[in-house]
């Protein structure tokens, strides 16, 4: 018996900051995904080729009361979300494994069960949600869902550096910066379906925080965005891509042309996604 789930990666977060005295992100679920295939076997051992979705299975497994099962239950991940990047490959690869072992043990979706399990691994990704959610992403004690999904167009750059989650986190870093104000336009852009607001609050977002997470290539970024028509920039506030928002296909191509010319780093378009489906 083996049930397969793909689960969407993010790109960054279109907020992160302090808002009344809390460290909260959001974020919205982009076109790329980790496959997670849950299987029975007698030598359940791949799973351990991923310790984070390993510990959380046998988290899961033991919170329901199955855990003589966790000996043969094994995990194989393929993802093509790159790992370290600041899209959520973690939080992917553990929703992949949560929606699977739903399937496997014919259970409900429970919201809380999947925020609390998910917090235990590592600070974890607003794409946990069904919709745009403002969360907590170290405790888990406070979530705003503001509305639906919006789509649009991104044209990543991706640099060559590394970041573990958990280990950045638990560095004695600066604070996170006032973000309240760009939460007030962010909901506005979300009842609108203004990708206009939600581009000022995400570059504002990033600009803000560069006293964390300094990217070495947001200059040309900021420049490419103002020659090809870009409303905003995206990117990860624990990782090392940043994006160019845009409206339209066109403008984008436009904008990959140019950059390719510059050779600054890994480059590709991507889109978020409406709704996450399983």
């Amino acid at each position: 018996m083996e049930f397969i789930v793909n689960y969407p990666g993010s790109f960054g977060e279109v907020l992160q900051g302090r808002i009344n005295d809390k460290d909260l992100l959001l974020s919205c679920p982009v076109n790329i995904y980790t496959k997670v295939r849950l299987f029975e076997c007698n030598e359940a051992d791949k799973k351990f080729n991923n310790k984070k979705s390993a510990d959380f299975l046998h988290n899961i497994l033991k919170l329901w009361g199955y855990e003589e099962y966790y000996k043969n239950i094994d995990i194989e991940i393929n993802s093509d979300i790159p790992y370290g990047k600041g899209l959520a490959s973690s939080t992917a690869d553990l929703c992949g494994v949560y929606y699977a072992l739903l399937k496997m043990f014919r259970r409900e979706f429970n919201e809380q069960e999947l925020v609390e399990q998910c917090i235990k691994i590592e600070p974890t990704d607003s794409i946990i949600f069904k919709e745009m959610t403002l969360f907590d992403y170290k405790k888990g004690l406070f979530k705003q869902a503001i509305g639906k999904y919006m789509t649009y167009n991104i044209l990543a750059f991706e640099g060559n550096n590394i970041v573990d989650t958990v280990e950045f986190n638990n560095k004695n870093l600066p604070p996170l910066s006032d973000v309240e104000d760009l939460f007030t336009t962010l909901k506005e852009a979300a009842a609108e379906s203004n990708l206009k607001k939600l581009a000022f609050a995400a570059t504002e977002s990033i600009l803000r925080n560069q006293k964390r997470l300094k990217y070495d290539f947001l200059e040309e970024v900021m420049s490419i965005k103002d020659k090809t028509s870009g409303m905003g920039i995206i990117g990860a506030h624990s990782g090392s891509v940043l994006g160019i928002i845009y409206e339209d296909l066109e403008s984008l191509k436009f904008a990959e042309k140019l950059a390719r010319g510059l050779d600054l780093c890994k480059i590709y378009p991507v889109k978020t996604l409406e709704n996450i489906d399983i």
